[in-house]
């Protein structure tokens, strides 16, 4: 945790070095009432869209008590997303990821084992997503280029699997899981891959169309600050993203959400550009209006517990395989 902080601090004090105040300053009042809206409402939308998500990979409608619904969306789950959300923002080397077990077997009812195998799976779809969205929307890659990345990925998709069916045939389930290490490891694997709820194309349309809406949403406020064309903004927003995934991670992610988005920017704009020199005020505003969203969503999660009630007109469910 200590190097953590240390290469975060590190990171943003060397971009801020090279960042005035008053450009800071001037950043935040660039944007107009109007882009700061539709930056929440993109952030708040994509919250919604991480619990539908949940929904689906969880197969909540069979394993979990009923729960209050708004617009089809269960308020259980996004009381977990929310939480869970703002203790990935805020804590260091992706430490918040340990508290999405805790929260899905306190809140939805569901075994810790389960919920680590359904977040790993989670976490493989949105670096498969994020990736396709780079190879796919990436300013300036020749189609060729484009091509080949796609085939590339997809052909290292099926030869993981294929080794992971390997593996699977030469170790069948003996219905107890290992204590830890690497076959620890690979069975909560085998059960993310196994679980048929997984698949769903729900899932992936809904991982998909999250990841899309935060990077538009991210895109626009770094367009309006930089002054950067909406293309360019959207590859230092998916710079940023990539960066935040990355374990080594100071406080809140500051420093290396903002060197990813800063290295977004830098390859697609020459060096001593006016946009390029506001690619790091404009991340530090976004990643601001991210972590401070972030929170106050946390927060107010905990008002949900007295909204969220079992509606006692719904019949009880049967035990689930939670």
């Amino acid at each position: 945790m200590v190097v953590a902080w240390a290469v975060g601090l590190g990171l943003l004090a060397w971009l801020l070095s090279h960042v005035p105040l008053t450009q800071l300053l001037d950043a935040l009042r660039r944007p107009g009432p109007g882009t700061w809206l539709l930056t929440l409402a993109g952030l708040l939308g994509s919250y919604g869209l991480r619990a539908a998500r949940m929904q689906v990979v969880f197969d909540l409608a069979a394993c979990a008590p009923p729960s209050r619904r708004v617009l089809g969306l269960r308020m259980d789950a996004l009381r977990v997303i929310l939480m869970h959300n703002a203790a990935v923002n805020l804590l260091p080397m992706r430490a918040g990821e340990l508290s999405f077990p805790w929260l899905a077997n306190r809140h939805l009812g569901l075994s810790v084992p389960r919920a680590v195998a359904c977040l790993l799976w989670m976490r493989v779809q949105d670096m498969a997503v994020l990736l396709l969205l780079g190879i796919v929307l990436w300013p300036g890659l020749d189609w060729a280029v484009r091509v080949g990345a796609l085939v590339t990925a997809a052909g290292a998709w099926h030869l993981g699997n294929r080794l992971l069916g390997a593996w699977l045939a030469r170790h069948p389930d003996t219905g107890s899981a290992p204590a830890g290490g690497v076959r620890g490891l690979l069975h909560k694997v085998r059960h993310a891959l196994l679980e048929p709820a997984h698949h769903h194309p729900l899932a992936w349309f809904f991982t998909l169309a999250n990841w899309s809406l935060k990077l538009a949403a991210g895109a626009c406020l770094l367009a309006a600050i930089s002054t950067s064309p909406w293309l360019t903004a959207w590859a230092g927003a998916l710079g940023g993203e990539l960066a935040a995934i990355v374990p080594l991670q100071g406080p809140a992610g500051f420093g290396t959400y903002e060197a990813g988005v800063w290295a977004g920017f830098a390859a697609h704009l020459p060096r001593g550009s006016a946009a390029l020199a506001q690619a790091v005020p404009a991340a530090l505003a976004l990643h601001v209006c991210f972590l401070l969203c972030a929170v106050i969503a946390g927060a107010v999660a905990s008002l949900l517990n007295q909204i969220d009630r079992p509606d006692p007109s719904q019949a009880p469910v049967s035990p689930g395989r939670g």
